[in-house]
């Protein structure tokens, strides 16, 4: 940043701090670095953090709503599935049947990763008990630091951190989401080295258009299509059947 910059910054700052202690504190403000001043910024600063951690709980608040009252991931995986397949009986040309089937590898990964984060937010989100064993087994939960008269408000925004970070993670990074899925939910997805690659190959749809690095349209096929459809769908209802036959916190029924 330019220090003329930085100063207009600077400038408009002070000048946004004098009007606020004029309007909220007054004359008892005393004179400029007088000890009541020093109070009367002090006081400032601590309404703008008081401010900002207010607005901090509302994002937090939206986002923890959203994803506990979703309507049904498997649902909408299911929908996806059939629209997939509809669309891989259009008869096009060659060239234009080779994107569409670039295009649909790639949603196909896509609607898993949706009904994978979906899932998981909605089942974790509504147990403190699950949102307490996924704290506990998140190394970015460990590197968490506060003073202790933040404990309390902290303690009251966990379900929304917690929700924030699971928004933000990447679903398909399956090497992360399936031990996550084994530790919180005790869920196991078994072998899937085919989902690794359809993930692979996920990048050079979305990223190079079905070109991989040396040039060359992957290797894509109606029949490879339906096939991760297949799988896809197989571990979806292996993952619901699990979470059908355990309680709210996780707790196997049957």
């Amino acid at each position: 940043m330019g220090r003329a910059k930085e100063a207009m910054m600077q400038a408009w700052e002070d000048e946004e701090m004098v009007e606020w202690i004029e309007e909220n504190i007054g004359e008892d403000a005393g004179e400029v670095d007088s000890p009541e001043w020093d109070k009367a910024v002090q006081a400032y600063y601590d309404y703008h953090e008081r401010q900002q951690i207010m607005e901090m709980e509302d994002y937090y608040q939206s986002e923890y709503e959203f994803y506990l009252n979703e309507k049904s991931p498997s649902g909408t995986f299911k929908r996806q599935i059939r629209n997939i397949k509809d669309l891989l009986k259009v008869e096009t040309t060659s060239d234009a049947h080779f994107s569409l089937l670039v295009m649909l590898h790639a949603h196909t990964v896509a609607s898993l990763e949706a009904y994978l984060a979906s899932t998981f937010m909605q089942k974790v989100l509504n147990s403190d008990v699950l949102i307490r064993k996924l704290v506990e087994s998140e190394p970015i939960f460990s590197k968490e630091q506060f003073t202790l008269k933040e404990i309390y408000i902290q303690h009251e925004r966990i379900n929304s951190k917690v929700a924030d970070h699971l928004k933000k993670l990447i679903f398909h990074r399956i090497r992360k989401v399936k031990p996550m899925f084994k530790t919180v939910l005790n869920i196991d997805f078994g072998d899937i080295g085919w989902l690794v690659k359809a993930v692979d190959m996920r990048h050079h749809c979305v990223h190079r258009a079905g070109i991989d690095y040396d040039g060359n349209r992957v290797d894509i096929t109606v029949e490879s299509v339906l096939m991760l459809v297949s799988s896809s769908s197989l571990l979806v209802e292996n993952i619901d059947y699990s979470i059908t036959s355990m309680n709210s916190d996780g707790d196997i029924l049957f």
